[in-house]
């Protein structure tokens, strides 16, 4: 058994203090000590290293939500030495002036007290290039290089992106003065094939994609982090493992957030190797804590017996919600359509001029007149009107992590 940390541990509702672990073992972090090199994974970082050192222009890193892009950045930035200067943007909704303010600081060329005080609040991108131009120029007395690496580059402004292109077109005697690593969701490959992008897509030198884990490499991904947080005598069994990689469906993200409440089973059991019930139990736990949000509490019931992946599904995707979402959104699109057709009608009876007969010049004869149908909108006037209605705020967004 794994020895505990200290007697007081036994009361100690925190797993990492009963199983004597040194730090949380599947945090929600990007720490390059975690990344573990399945074969996606290894190819990846090879590639990127390699395109690197070999100073070339542009490379691109793709991967799906939660296969650990961040994390790779931050191992490859790692692999590169003491001598390379590096950029890590993570927040890609920025102005063309405020990225480049971001790389200048992220390279230590302006602190961020200074740039709260208003350091080149004034300066223009013309400006702000000089700058950045003059940095890179000057890391060659001193036999060292720049890399920026801009995550989330699937949400840059196209103005950006093509800003980002002519960063690279900077040399000095043949070699680049900056190289930049761009990253983010299969969305950004849409992107660079798009007309406008044509030229950032044609600097493109190396392309990698990041894959999910494959159910074989699950087992060896859970042991490897429960290792590196000092969790070694800690163990998930081989079903309990397969059971995560197909609830997860090998995304290490999703393996992160189940094994974290695995263990947190495992504690509330006194247990030291974690079983398909607990993996089971804790995702039924995940499913509840999201109804529990959902829904008054004097009406919440636990959760039914499902098949395992419809749970982790359930709360991947938070349909829950969505389904919540979407009948509001469909009663407040029929309030609007009958604001509008009332509104319409009230207007052509404002509008209408009076029908009013002339006064006739001899007797009056009993003839009982035929209504005047009054206008209503039509049936395309209401369909258009509800299409209108959803280019607005009538559709509720979906969640987005959807955090990589």
């Amino acid at each position: 058994m794994q020895p505990l940390a200290s007697l007081e541990a036994l009361a100690d509702p925190i797993y990492e203090a009963f199983y004597g672990l040194k730090e949380q073992p599947f945090a929600i972090s990007t720490d390059p000590k975690f990344l573990f090199m399945s074969a996606s994974h290894q190819r990846a970082y090879e590639e990127l290293v390699t395109g690197l050192r070999r100073r070339e222009g542009i490379l691109l890193l793709t991967g799906e939500t939660g296969t650990g892009k961040t994390t790779m950045c931050r191992a490859v930035l790692g692999a590169l030495g003491d001598r390379t200067f590096s950029a890590l943007i993570l927040n890609p909704y920025m102005s063309g002036a405020e990225m480049l303010r971001a790389i200048l600081r992220d390279f230590g060329f302006v602190s961020r007290d200074d740039l709260r005080r208003g350091a080149f609040s004034q300066a223009d991108v013309p400006q702000l290039v000089d700058a950045l131009e003059g940095f890179l120029v000057s890391l060659r007395a001193i036999d060292s290089h720049a890399v920026v690496v801009i995550d989330e580059a699937q949400s840059l402004p196209g103005e950006v992106l093509d800003q980002i292109r002519l960063l690279t077109a900077h040399e000095r005697d043949g070699q680049r003065l900056v190289q930049v690593m761009l990253v983010g969701q299969p969305l950004l490959l849409q992107t660079l094939m798009t007309e406008p992008m044509y030229a950032l897509n044609e600097r493109v030198t190396r392309r990698v994609t990041l894959s999910p884990l494959p159910p074989a490499e699950v087992e060896a991904y859970i042991k490897h982090r429960l290792e590196v947080a000092g969790g070694s005598a800690l163990t998930f069994t081989p079903d309990a493992a397969a059971l995560v990689a197909e609830l997860s469906r090998g995304l290490p993200r999703r393996v992160n957030v189940l094994c974290d409440r695995a263990l947190q089973e495992g504690r509330i059991e006194g247990a030291v190797t974690i079983s398909p019930d607990m993996v089971t139990h804790a995702a039924r736990s995940l499913v509840s804590a999201l109804e529990a949000d959902a829904v008054a509490p004097e009406t919440v019931d636990a959760p039914a017996e499902a098949d395992a992946g419809a749970i982790l599904d359930t709360y991947w995707h938070s349909g829950a919600f969505r389904w919540r979402r979407r009948a509001l959104a469909a009663a407040g699109a029929l309030a609007v359509c009958g604001a509008l057709g009332y509104g319409y009608y009230a207007r052509t009876l404002v509008t209408s001029p009076l029908d009013v007969p002339a006064r006739p010049s001899g007797p009056i004869s009993h003839v009982i007149r035929p209504a005047t149908a009054r206008p209503v909108p039509s049936d395309e006037e209401i369909t258009a009107a509800i299409d209108e209605f959803g280019k607005g705020s009538g559709q509720l967004p979906d969640d987005r992590h959807e955090l990589d």
